[in-house]
């Protein structure tokens, strides 16, 4: 299958499942006038402040590959690392179980001379800390705020238990990568031969010294790291600012909706266990579960005439906006390609 088709196979069911969560909501109940009558309701500074959340996760993102990197002799601008950011996003936003963004991120980081090897280790290193403080967090405003948690879930709480026990897994395995190499020399191993098999991969050999190289690199990055307490402090600390901006969007929404009664803690206690319950659905952007999950956890605190407008907007600004933005940026890169290749120097050098 091209890719081409992937990605429209990919589309079809983000959109389908769009379409399924506006048929069960307005057939549900929910009158077409009057979710659009709440949705706009919502004054500007709302909007923006929700808008400004999700651009704040992306940066958090950015910022953290951007200071991994420097911090390994390796310099990319912000704004560079901010696209990349975008880029990893859109990716992972249209392919199941979030699988396409980390390798055109590589891609990209690999266009600025950056080693494959110190540009995985980046992400990975990126993605231990974000999952980590997902845990972490969580833990702290489970504890904080159970009474909430424990009336607004109710028969639901082990959809949240096995979110926890799966995110605790994936935790677990990144130590064990980072820390590993021979683990990961027996991976990559394995895949050569794989793909040695089935034709994919035409010259072993040369293939073998290249990712063993990779894999020296990943781990030299990975050991420098461990070496310095401060830089895996800060990775965290930008983990825990990506997480948490991400979870604002929804505090933002019900303070537009001039709903009161639950605090920013609650609100943002009741977001972190929608992630962690609904994150890790293989579906593009975990549609269906999100949307399913957040109606559930979220049925108490959002009046019913408003609940499903609230969806709609959380869905938006948490995912439909990285769709949006991340198709904007891949074409304007598209036609600066096209541009680049097209200049006279270009036909020089060809």
């Amino acid at each position: 299958m091209s890719s081409r088709t992937r990605n429209l196979l990919n589309f079809l069911l983000i959109f389908g499942t769009l379409a399924i969560v506006l048929i069960i909501g307005f057939t549900g109940g929910n009158d077409l006038r009057a979710t659009w009558a709440a949705i706009t309701s919502v004054p500007l500074p709302w909007i923006l402040a929700c808008l400004c959340a999700y651009l704040g996760f992306l940066l958090s993102e950015g910022l953290s590959i951007w200071y991994f990197l420097r911090r390994q002799g390796f310099t990319i601008s912000v704004p560079y690392a901010f696209f990349v950011s975008i880029i990893g996003q859109y990716y992972s936003n249209i392919t199941p179980g979030a699988t396409g963004g980390q390798p055109l991120q590589v891609y990209y980081l690999r266009k600025k001379e950056v080693p494959v090897g110190l540009g995985t280790s980046a992400l990975l290193v990126r993605l231990f800390c974000f999952q980590f403080m997902l845990l972490f967090l969580g833990t702290v405003f489970w504890i904080l705020y159970a009474d909430s948690i424990r009336t607004n879930l109710g028969d639901n709480l082990w959809i949240l238990i096995v979110g926890y026990v799966y995110n605790a897994f994936v935790v677990t395995l990144l130590i064990f990568i980072g820390l590993n190499k021979g683990i990961v020399r027996w991976i990559v191993s394995t895949c050569i031969k794989i793909g040695t098999k089935i034709r994919i991969c035409k010259d072993p050999e040369a293939a073998s010294v290249r990712w063993n190289e990779t894999v020296d690199k990943f781990h030299n990055s990975i050991t420098l790291l461990r070496r310095r307490p401060s830089d895996l402090l800060m990775q965290l600390l930008l983990g825990g600012a990506q997480l948490l901006s991400l979870m604002s969007v929804i505090y933002f929404l019900y303070r537009g909706f001039r709903l009161t009664g639950s605090s920013w803690g609650e609100l943002t206690a009741l977001a972190i266990m929608i992630y962690t319950s609904a994150g890790y659905t293989p579906l593009p952007g975990a549609s269906g579960a999100q949307e399913g999950v957040f109606t559930l956890y979220l049925g108490k605190i959002f009046p019913p005439d408003l609940l499903f407008s609230a969806l709609l907007l959380w869905r938006f600004f948490t995912y439909y906006v990285s769709l949006l933005l991340g198709a904007v940026v891949t074409v304007i890169d598209g036609l600066r390609k096209k541009k680049e290749n097209a200049s006279p120097s270009s036909e020089k050098q060809a």
